[in-house]
């Protein structure tokens, strides 16, 4: 599917950056692990179409897929799935919860991704959709968005991570690949990502996970 298809099928044929703002704010590529081996692997092995990352923040991670795209000159898109509200884990640290920039009571931290892409020139390779994890998959199972890549870096709980990857399993296609991050067998900050993404693989009888530098992938069976 190109930008333009899923735009259509995700967004009524209204294109989300078509009407930027005027005031856009600094670019702020704060994140974490937003460049690593598996992405770019993933990019050049399958040269996908459509990559969905789930849990986007402020679209480092999403930007470095789009440019490996441009670079290899494949013609793929990035659908960024988050609701921009922040995790738990966002709320919960007083750091972290600085960086959703409250206004009125309400999180603006999209106001903070869409200025990252639009600055880096990448508006044409991005797709938001500003839902939570479960209905975004549903949505796309509706429309028949199959993704070739997923990107799971949303919820940190074991439970919601269980509930991520049973969602979007039928959305990635057979042979497709699933990168989890936050994943270490040696426990880590996230032990509840490990544990999830073990017990999956086991469940449905998938070959691996292989890790490296805190993420993990495997692949679904053709």
């Amino acid at each position: 599917m190109t930008r333009q298809d899923l735009i259509a099928a995700l967004w009524h044929g209204r294109d989300p950056f078509a009407d930027p703002p005027a005031d856009l704010r600094p670019a702020d590529l704060q994140g974490w692990r937003s460049i690593h081996p598996y992405l770019e692997e993933a990019v050049i092995d399958l040269r996908p179409a459509v990559i969905v990352e789930i849990g986007t923040w402020k679209g480092a991670s999403a930007l470095y897929l789009a440019r490996t795209l441009a670079e290899r000159g494949i013609d793929g898109t990035i659908v960024a799935v988050d609701t921009w509200l922040g995790a738990v884990d966002h709320w919960a640290d007083a750091g972290l919860f600085a960086e959703l920039r409250t206004e009125h009571g309400f999180p603006s931290l999209y106001r903070t991704f869409l200025a990252n892409v639009l600055r880096a020139g990448m508006a044409d390779r991005v797709v938001p959709l500003p839902l939570d994890s479960v209905n975004a998959a549903e949505l796309m199972r509706l429309r028949g968005v199959s993704a070739d890549v997923i990107h799971l870096d949303a919820g940190h709980e074991e439970a919601s991570v269980a509930a991520d990857l049973r969602a979007w399993w039928p959305v990635l296609r057979p042979g497709g690949l699933f990168i989890a991050d936050d994943y270490d067998r040696l426990g880590g900050r996230f032990p509840g990502v490990t544990r999830a993404v073990d017990a999956f693989c086991a469940e449905f009888g998938v070959a691996g996970p292989w890790s490296h530098r805190g993420k993990c992938k495997f692949v679904k069976p053709e």
